[in-house]
């Protein structure tokens, strides 16, 4: 990564970041995009105004014996140009609160951690998940390089505004290492994941654990979320190769559980191989998902086949739905404005004349436009006040927490728009 780190240049893979392999095979393409996790200002224009291939390729195991399987980005963009104006905020979604307090709950459930220890939170944001541990007097570090870090910082934790490496964890610590480092939601944003998960061990105490989370490949071929692709996310994992990425830095599973994050993503326990003993519960959970990864044959094309020919279907039922929705003179906005969401529009096509606004809660993004398709984003109270019939939900995974805030939308006879896993309505009492 700190080739890039500095590098103007958009980088087209030739090797696979784990193994090193050449053995690529195509996997989707969804075209040319912008950047998703912008929004463009007033001005109309896109903080970055270039369009940039959006192509899944896979080590593919068939064409080179030592080929490690991963699923991953055919181009790299600099990351000086993905992070330079970042929209997304930890703290806005009580949903992802609760889930964020759950992974600081998973740490101090898994080893004793005590007043005077070392957590690290690898792309802390605003600091959510590094507030809600509950063991006092910890020493909490947060390493980020987005300006998301502000509030985190207004929160009085300590923060690192640089990407992760040992180098900045020392400058915080120099001399000691962490009883726990977690990172969610970003292990899949490297460049050189070598480079990241030795700085881990180094940084890493002997009884420490490492807990990371992120989309889950198999989830994703499940629920057909095809918006979990973008520029930020590098790779797609399953745990075939992250098993072996760790193995080559003596680190090891301890355990693995699923969940419905993102649209469908695995939790992580990860120590120094023979330090940290995994339960007898845990064992089981690491080989069951061996198991279920091989049986889904993820090292051919079948599963990726059955993946492309849903998201083609579903891009022709929403345009479908849009399309008839004007027709008939119902209102359509758009809810929550999002990455995802801008992945889905991008890919979708869709333009204002079929997606007249989207209503979102974050101050910060009112008077923007979704970048490539430029509908505007308002507050969430200028929505309803517009009663519309139809939301289309672009964070669908929040779905559960919408409808609680949405209830009368939903009492007066509106119905949510759901992309994934196929399209579908949610009305009232579904």
């Amino acid at each position: 990564m700190a080739n890039l780190l500095f590098s103007p240049l958009l980088v087209t893979r030739e090797t696979c970041r784990i193994c090193g392999n050449k053995s690529f095979t195509p996997v989707l393409s969804l075209g040319d995009q912008y950047i998703a996790g912008a929004f463009m200002g007033p001005d109309g224009k896109p903080p970055v105004q270039r369009r940039i291939p959006l192509d899944l390729v896979r080590c593919d195991p068939l064409k080179a014996e030592n080929a490690c399987g991963l699923v991953q980005l055919r181009h790299s963009t600099p990351p000086r140009i993905l992070y330079h104006s970042y929209f997304y905020q930890s703290g806005i979604n009580q949903s992802m609160r609760d889930h964020l307090g759950s992974i600081s709950q998973t740490a101090e459930d898994t080893i004793k951690l005590q007043s005077g220890d070392i957590v690290v939170d690898i792309g802390c944001n605003d600091g959510t998940l590094l507030k809600s541990y509950r063991t006092d007097g910890l020493r909490k570090l947060g390493i980020d390089p987005s300006d998301m870090v502000k509030h985190a910082r207004a929160a009085g934790l300590q923060v690192v505004n640089d990407f992760f490496s040992a180098e900045a964890f020392r400058t915080a610590y120099p001399n000691e290492k962490a009883k726990v480092i977690t990172s969610i939601a970003m292990f899949y944003d490297l460049e050189n994941p070598h480079k990241f998960v030795g700085d881990i061990a180094a940084c890493l105490h002997d009884d420490g654990i490492w807990i990371l989370e992120l989309s889950y490949l198999p989830l994703m071929l499940k629920m057909n979320s095809f918006d979990t692709i973008c520029h930020e996310h590098l790779e797609y994992y399953s745990l075939a190769p992250m098993e072996r990425l760790f193995a080559e830095h003596d680190l090891e599973v301890v355990d693995v559980t699923l969940n419905d994050c993102n649209g469908g993503s695995f939790r992580i326990c990860v120590g120094h191989a023979g330090k940290t003993k995994p339960s007898a519960e845990a064992k089981v959970r690491v080989q069951k998902l061996r198991v279920e990864e091989f049986e889904m044959a993820l090292d051919t094309d079948k599963p990726y086949a059955v993946f492309r020919k849903n998201i083609q279907k579903i891009r022709k039922d929403l345009r479908a739905f849009l399309a008839k929705a004007k027709k008939q003179k119902k209102l359509v906005h758009g809810y929550g404005a999002s990455t995802k969401g801008n992945t889905t529009l991008q890919y979708l096509g869709v333009t204002p004349d079929l997606l007249p606004a989207i209503a979102d809660r974050n101050p910060i993004k009112h008077g923007t436009r979704t970048i490539g398709t430029n509908v505007p984003i308002i507050s969430e109270e200028d929505s309803r006040k517009q009663k519309p019939d139809y939301y289309f939900v672009l964070p669908w995974h929040f779905m559960e927490e919408f409808k609680k805030r949405e209830a009368d939308f939903l009492n007066r006879g509106g119905k949510f728009l759901l992309p994934m896993p196929t399209v579908h309505l949610v009305g009232k009492g579904d």
